[in-house]
């Protein structure tokens, strides 16, 4: 097999791994307007790369033609935006914003079309290599920042955690660097580590965020009282763990910081400015402690034949995979390991 036809096989595979997975997406009723944009983005990722096994015919594969591939390949470094912003700040994607974002690739792909000379494809390497490291940037604050979101006001948070998004950012640079030798040296072997490298990377997004649902981030802050902004003291305090004690509210599997604060006659945001300086920690580290101390780990003690996910369910977690992170961050121990020390 020579090197264009092995170049037209694995373009060819891609294709079919983004027009599959665009179908299943997009076909699936009823489906969040996360998994709209990326069902959207695997048929544009399957459009690249079906315009890659064109040009794999031998009159088309000439450098001139390379270098105008180079400039539409560029373009797809778009779809990291809308991914990282959709789902961090779910309703961000428009027509209007997604056409702004790709002015600067139509700048320099006309720039080429028109003066057609080496300057300006270095030009737009510089740019790339300059968004790319930008979008990491924006993205990985982004997500930091919703990610402190979440745990602060959430107890479950199953299906719209976002701490995996950092392995995508690192299969993205891979990815992104993968290309940008493939552009420069074009020969087989950097277009097999590219193809590959980007299914890798859209597995990795699709395996993490298929059933993600991203929470729209609220920057509301209910004004505290006089009261409270001139103390230091919290005097709930004593009612938050009555009411834990009393009324068990950890076992509820969706309990939000929202909920525990009308529970114990508070605001939200006194609640939460309590447990980040007085407990320092998160709601939901908050909840996660309660649940094993008060439940998991006595009914582990008390009935070591109850199954991990039977005590995970009793205790209010929604998976055994949460269960067992809490778990071993709490005690430095594997729950099944636990009564073993």
């Amino acid at each position: 097999m020579t090197g264009i036809n092995i170049s037209a096989f694995f373009a060819g595979a891609s294709t079919a791994f983004y027009l599959i997975f665009a179908c299943l997406i997009l076909r699936k009723s009823p489906r969040t307007r996360f998994q709209t944009v990326l069902g959207w983005m695997m048929a544009i990722w399957a459009a690249f790369s079906l315009k890659d096994i064109i040009i794999t015919f031998p009159v088309l594969y000439k450098p001139h033609m390379l270098n105008y591939i180079a400039l539409i390949d560029g373009w797809s470094a778009v779809s990291y935006v809308v991914f990282i912003f959709e789902a961090t700040m779910p309703g961000w994607t428009s027509r209007k914003k997604v056409l702004l974002l790709l002015l600067p690739f139509l700048f320099f792909t006309l720039a080429y079309v028109f003066y057609p000379i080496p300057q300006i494809i270095s030009a737009y390497y510089i740019f790339l290599w300059c968004f790319a490291w930008t979008v990491v940037g924006i993205g990985y604050f982004k997500a930091r920042h919703y990610i402190r979101y979440i745990r602060e006001n959430y107890s479950n948070i199953e299906n719209i955690d976002l701490s995996w998004l950092r392995y995508v950012f690192f299969f993205a640079i891979v990815s992104q660097l993968s290309w940008l030798a493939t552009s420069i040296l074009a020969n087989v072997f950097t277009d097999t580590i590219y193809y590959i490298s980007t299914m890798g990377l859209w597995l990795l997004v699709l395996h993490f965020s298929y059933n993600y649902q991203p929470i729209a981030i609220s920057n509301e802050k209910v004004p505290a009282t006089e009261e409270e902004e001139s103390t230091t003291a919290f005097p709930f305090a004593h009612r938050l763990e009555e009411v834990m004690e009393q009324e068990a509210l950890y076992l509820n599997k969706d309990l939000t910081l929202t909920d525990l604060a009308v529970a114990i006659g508070t605001n939200r945001t006194y609640l939460s400015r309590y447990l980040s300086q007085v407990q320092q920690q998160t709601f939901y580290d908050y909840i996660n402690r309660l649940r094993l101390n008060k439940k998991s780990i006595p009914l582990m003690k008390d009935h070591p034949e109850y199954t991990l996910e039977f005590v995970a369910s009793e205790s209010g977690f929604k998976s055994i995979s949460t269960f067992r992170r809490a778990f071993i961050k709490l005690t430095g121990l594997n729950p099944s390991n636990y009564f073993q020390k």
